[in-house]
This record gives C-alpha cells, sequence and structure tokens, in this order.
C-alpha cells in the first residue's frame, strides 16, 4: 500500500476547527528599549479543507503570530493566550512535545527555499530527513516516501530529483521540494508564510493551483500569510487583515472583495495594479509608516494614515465586531457598503465562484 495514503480519512471541508486562536498577545522584550507589541488580542478559527489568507503590511504581526504557533520564536518572546490544535493547547507547550507537533500535525512552507534548503545534501536526503524524524518506517521506505513525496507536489522527473541538489532547481522546483518536505506526515494544518513571494508570477500561480489541489485532496487547513490581496482573492476561502498587530477587518473572502469596510483594506486594494490601466500610470500608496509597537496607541493605530479619522480615532480605539453574520472590522468611520463598485475586481477564483 502507498505509503503516502493517510491514516486517518481528511475530514469533509469545514467540518471542523483545526485550528483555534484566542487572544493570542506576543510582546517582545529588548535590553535598553521598550517592550515590543507585536501581537496584540488575535484571534481565529481555521476548518478542515478551508484556507485562510492573513493579510497586511511587513510589520503588522502576520508572521510572528504563526511562529508563535509553532514555537519558532526566541526567548525574549511572552507569548500569551491560546492557540488549539484540536484540544491539545500549543501555547506554552515545551520543546519536547513541540517537536512531535511541529511537522506532524502543523508545518510551515517558508518564503525562500534557497535559504530553507541545505546545499550540500541532495533533495532526497532532505526530504527522507523529515521522513524518518516523523515517521517510524525503514531505509528502502523512507526513499519511497521521498520519491512519492517528489510526485504528490508535480516535481517532473521525480526519480532523477531525488539525486539532484538544490542548486540545480529551478525556484519554482525548490518551493516543491520545500513543500513536499511540509507534507511528509500529513500535518492537519499547513502554514505558507509568503510562501510564493520570490517567485515570478507564472510559477507563484502553478504553485498556489499545487496547494489548492493538495488541500482538496488531504483535507487540510491552510494559513496562508500574504501581503499580496490579490492572491488572496484568488485562493482563499477567508481573509484577516492585519495592522499594528491587531485584526481590522475579517470575512469570508467573497464578501469582503464585494463590499470593503476597513479604510486600510482600501487603501491595500487601491495599491493593486489594475488590468486596463495605463502602463504611465502612478501607482497609489499608503502614505504614512505603520505604529511603532514599542508604544500601544491610545486609540486607533491606522488614524494618521487615514483620511477618514476623526477626534474618537484619536482617544479610542475600536473593537472588532460583527457588522453581520461572519463580516467583522474594527473602525469608527467605515468605507460605505452598499452600492460599493470601487473593490478590487479580480478574475475567477480558483475556489469557486468569482469574487465580483
Amino acid at each position: 500500500m502507498s505509503t503516502m495514503t493517510p491514516t486517518v480519512a481528511a475530514p469533509d471541508k469545514g467540518s471542523q476547527a483545526v485550528l483555534k486562536v484566542k487572544d493570542l498577545r506576543v510582546v517582545f522584550s529588548r535590553a535598553g528599549a521598550p517592550p515590543l507589541h507585536a501581537v496584540n488580542g488575535l484571534s481565529y478559527e481555521v476548518r478542515a479543507g478551508r484556507t485562510l489568507a492573513i493579510i497586511g503590511e511587513s510589520g503588522s504581526g502576520k508572521s510572528v503570530s504563526v511562529r508563535a504557533l509553532m514555537g519558532l520564536l526566541p526567548p525574549s518572546a511572552n507569548i500569551t493566550g491560546s492557540a488549539k490544535l484540536f484540544d491539545t493547547e500549543l501555547i506554552g507547550m515545551n520543546e519536547k512535545a513541540m517537536r512531535r507537533i511541529r511537522g506532524n500535525d502543523i508545518a510551515m512552507v517558508f518564503q525562500d527555499p534557497a535559504r530553507s534548503l541545505n546545499p550540500t545534501m541532495s533533495v532526497g536526503a532532505q526530504i527522507g530527513e523529515a521522513v524518518r524524524m516523523h515517521l517510524r518506517i525503514g531505509r528502502k521506505e523512507v526513499a519511497d516516501r521521498a520519491v512519492e513525496l517528489l510526485k504528490l507536489v508535480r516535481l517532473p522527473a521525480a526519480e532523477r530529483r531525488y539525486h539532484e541538489y538544490p542548486h540545480q532547481l529551478s525556484g519554482g522546483m525548490r518551493q516543491r521540494v520545500m513543500i513536499a518536505i511540509a507534507l511528509a506526515a500529513n500535518p492537519k494544518v499547513l502554514i505558507a508564510d509568503e510562501a510564493t513571494t520570490a517567485l515570478d508570477v507564472t510559477t507563484q500561480a502553478q504553485i498556489m493551483e499545487l496547494l489548492v489541489d493538495l488541500q482538496d485532496r488531504l483535507g487540510t487547513a491552510v494559513v496562508m500569510i500574504s501581503h499580496d490581496l490579490a492572491l488572496a482573492a484568488s485562493y482563499a476561502d477567508d481573509v484577516m487583515v492585519m495592522y499594528g498587530g491587531k485584526v481590522v477587518e475579517h470575512a469570508e473572502t467573497k464578501a469582503l472583495f464585494r463590499s470593503v469596510r476597513h479604510p486600510y483594506t482600501r487603501a491595500l486594494m487601491e495599491a493593486i495594479p489594475q488590468l486596463g490601466v495605463p502602463s504611465h500610470t502612478t501607482l497609489r500608496t499608503i502614505s504614512g509608516e505603520p505604529p511603532d509597537l514599542s508604544v500601544l496607541p491610545l486609540g486607533c493605530a491606522f488614524r494618521a494614515r487615514c483620511g477618514n479619522a476623526s477626534d474618537t480615532c484619536a482617544t479610542e480605539a475600536p473593537l472588532l465586531e460583527e457588522s453581520e453574520p461572519g463580516y467583522s472590522y474594527a473602525c469608527w468611520h467605515p468605507c460605505r457598503a452598499e452600492g460599493d463598485t470601487s473593490v478590487l475586481t479580480v478574475g475567477a477564483s480558483t475556489k469557486g465562484e468569482d469574487i465580483l
């Protein structure tokens, strides 16, 4: 029987919450400087077979939040709150126990495979190392599993690539190897941390299509970290927008892109190049800088960059509240929802229907 057959049948899409995060906070202590409040009260759920995209600029807390779940932050990080993988609490788990979870049940694909892969080891040896770490099988079975994983991620000539080294592969091929390593033990949650940022647009689409296909086959819950709203529009079931370490908007993808409410999400959309716009047109940018998280802002963290800000925004931080079932945003002066047709127009979503 194939070694790639999951030991547990993949659950129906959306049937259960695989990962439940509640009030996650990460504060970094710094010698001679105020503590840095990187993540400030993050809560969400990811269900089997669904993809959550966490979107935001650099410094918004996206990557820090998922690395906290996997125990990949330095000792200077003080992590509080809850993150449950099914019924297992991840926050506060000791490193020995976390090593059994990491890779087996929750795995990560990093941004730059050129840095993540060992240039002195063959592709097969590196995948085999991950397989041996998580599965108790013999040497022959390890090699067979490694080749099978390479085939699973659609790497051409898998048997030959098994013996090659990272420098002999293209960027897209190396990222497929990273995905194969992450899937070594059929994890229940796969985190893709800017996994396609270093790739060209065509290869990026191929990798995302691969992840969608694997998710459909294995029932994996996916958390996609990205700054690219267009990517989220095409491949995510749900979108969560972060700013200043907090969630400012969270909804199902179709609902969010049809009716953006938070000015920051709107600004991110307007900064995306659009088809049909003359090539010489200047791209819109978000003026100003993200907030200094060494001092938590008294009011709304986005107010200094927002054209809708009022005196209230400077003194009271808006709460993340549901405007309708499944749609939450935190803003005193949200963008107009009814009849709004100026949001990002994207093509057919791989996840199903057209966004617009």
